[in-house]
């Protein structure tokens, strides 16, 4: 459904031009999970913001479905930017308010997607009332009921502690799964990539191109139970060599 083809990003400030991205190719399949990572400063974000229209590449193209056009892509954040003087259900419904969207039909589906994921008895809180964890299922499923057609994931674990971080990836990758999403996610963590992914891209030092591709082929179901099986420390040890790389 997604494709980056050729695609280079070239940042102009005072002092010149910086060559950010250069030729990044790679697929993406309908419902399918990729990860995304490499060194820091790579130019990660920058490919999600091409990706969702922020920005246009300097070179190249990003084409949806074999077309050049914007498409409706959902963020998920570090940060889960809810309001905290508005409840749980509110800041839910916040897109479908912006975009005049806030049919019936639209809010039972948003109001079905808090039942579904186990937070149907927060509805009336506020924010400061749950878990970090929590939080962040909520800011997931305010993405999803705008019905987007991809969802970006800048690395939404990173602020959570270790046990939080590892429960909210099940919960997370569950979800996604659940209601066959396309996505995909940046982050720092091997083990978080390698856990939740069906592909994992890695990328050079910048100008950025994308060093491997791996294809993760994991029997469990979980992302926790992924972690425990023999060739997750394969995995990790491939992409960790190649990153290292990156730093000589």
């Amino acid at each position: 459904m997604l494709e980056l083809k050729k695609v280079g990003f070239n940042y102009y400030s005072k002092n010149g031009e910086t060559v950010a991205l250069k030729d990044i190719s790679f697929k993406v399949a309908d419902g399918e999970l990729i990860s995304i990572v490499g060194p820091s400063g790579c130019g990660k974000t920058t490919i999600l913001s091409l990706i969702s229209g922020l920005l246009e590449p300097s070179t190249g193209e990003v084409l949806i479905n074999s077309s050049e056009e914007n498409f409706n892509a959902g963020y998920m954040f570090q940060k889960d930017h809810l309001f905290d003087w508005r409840t749980i259900k509110n800041n839910v419904l916040l897109g479908l308010e912006i975009n005049k969207t806030k049919t019936e039909e639209n809010i039972n589906y948003a109001l079905g997607l808090l039942e579904k994921y186990g937070l149907k008895d927060f509805i009336n809180k506020y924010p400061s009332e749950l878990s970090g964890g929590m939080r962040q299922r909520v800011a997931l499923i305010r993405t999803l009921t705008l019905k987007p057609q991809v969802l970006l994931l800048d690395e939404p674990f990173s602020a959570l502690d270790f046990q939080t971080r590892l429960n909210l990836c099940d919960d997370v990758y569950n979800i996604l799964k659940t209601e066959k999403k396309t996505a995909i996610l940046v982050t720092h963590d091997i083990s978080e990539a390698i856990s939740m992914s069906d592909r994992v891209i890695v990328l050079s030092n910048r100008p950025s191109t994308v060093k491997n591709i791996h294809t993760i082929n994991l029997k469990n179901s979980t992302p926790l139970q992924r972690r425990e099986e023999a060739n997750f420390q394969k995995y990790f040890d491939e992409i960790w060599k190649e990153l290292c790389d990156e730093k000589k």
